[in-house]
């Protein structure tokens, strides 16, 4: 059962019963339901449009910060970002097509004074209160060291995918998997594929103590099995790759025969504002910069249960067009309140 009949029937409910209500008020009720239910479901033509939207190396920014913009030939800096803003920007989203599925490419718990104060633990709440539907763990995740990592995401609510970290049983021996290696989004119908890789040279480009207890493999290792399991086992019509590897890993994967199978890569790490799809040989690549300044929309079309069109943007959340969510800001005050008193 959906959520919006749910709410029908205790709005029914709260009225004291169907008797109580008219036929008429109970015909316009269901009928603004259906509406919202089939609101980003099939058009007349059959094409069922589906909307993926992505965050990526957020780092904790929870407040509007000053973006840098060439525009003109001048540069000019704008309000961006925030995480109040952000939740304004998304519930126009979800409204605009209910059918949109939310994800994170990593480092979400590591880059302000808030989550150093906290060792994170400020950021499971908010991050909850956006209603994210899937996280893929970043180069900094580690931050507070592997046991750390698996409670701060545990928390969670989403599920979370990586298909190449893995646990590190001594002497080199790699155990198994920390996280599932993929995620499946089905509605209307329709199966989406989602595989997760995180950068493999984190223990090479950081302090080795953090990912301590992590074995980290390249995902060309294990790529093409579980694209096959999605194309062919579960009968996706799509799969994306989400990735916090950086554009040049990316581009490199989207150029190897292993990627064949994959439509997207969703990437993240190096914090690119990438405006148009990078189409590579096997797959297409994007990167919604960071900080929360941007989030990439991609929407898929499909027909007949086949990927018929994309078409990607980057979208900004500009502070002065999306104002801040009066709940998100209260959120955050709540957990930035202690040390505002420390201050001075």
């Amino acid at each position: 059962m959906s959520n919006n009949r749910r709410k029908f029937i205790q709005q029914i409910g709260a009225l004291g019963g169907v008797g109580l209500v008219s036929a008429t008020g109970i015909n316009e009720v269901a009928a603004a339901i259906n509406n919202q239910e089939n609101s980003g479901s099939a058009d007349a033509d059959g094409t069922t449009t589906l909307t993926i939207l992505q965050t990526t190396d957020v780092h904790c920014q929870v407040h509007p910060h000053d973006e840098l913009f060439w525009e003109n030939g001048k540069s000019v800096f704008r309000k961006t970002g925030g995480y109040a803003h952000l939740a304004t920007y998304l519930e126009k989203e979800k409204k605009r097509n209910p059918n949109s599925f939310l994800i994170d490419t990593g480092d979400m718990f590591q880059g302000s004074e808030l989550s150093v104060k906290t060792l994170g633990k400020a950021m499971v709440p908010i991050l909850n209160a956006l209603n994210y539907d899937l996280y893929l763990p970043g180069n900094w995740e580690v931050i507070y060291y592997k046991k750390a990592m698996q409670t701060l995401l545990g928390a969670l609510h989403a599920p979370k995918v990586c298909a190449n970290m893995y646990h590190d049983l001594g002497e080199g021996k790699k155990g198994e998997l920390i996280f599932p290696p993929y995620h499946i989004w089905h509605t209307n119908g329709i199966k989406i594929g989602f595989i997760g890789y995180t950068d493999p040279l984190v223990p090479l480009r950081q302090s080795p103590n953090y990912s301590k207890g992590i074995i980290y493999t390249k995902p060309e290792e294990n790529i093409a099995h579980y694209i096959d399991v999605l194309r062919n086992q579960e009968q996706c019509a799509a799969v994306m790759v989400i990735a916090h590897l950086g554009l040049s890993q990316q581009l490199h994967l989207a150029n190897q025969p292993e990627c064949a199978g994959v439509d997207y890569i969703l990437g993240g790490d190096t914090h690119e504002r990438v405006r148009k799809p990078i189409v590579c040989k096997y797959a297409k690549v994007v990167e919604p910069g960071a900080f929360g300044s941007f989030v990439g929309k991609l929407q898929l079309s499909f027909k007949d249960g086949k990927l018929v069109n994309d078409e990607y943007h980057l979208d900004e959340v500009n502070a002065s067009i999306y104002k801040a969510d009066k709940s998100m800001v209260a959120l955050i005050n709540q957990y930035e309140q202690p040390f505002a008193k420390n201050k001075n």
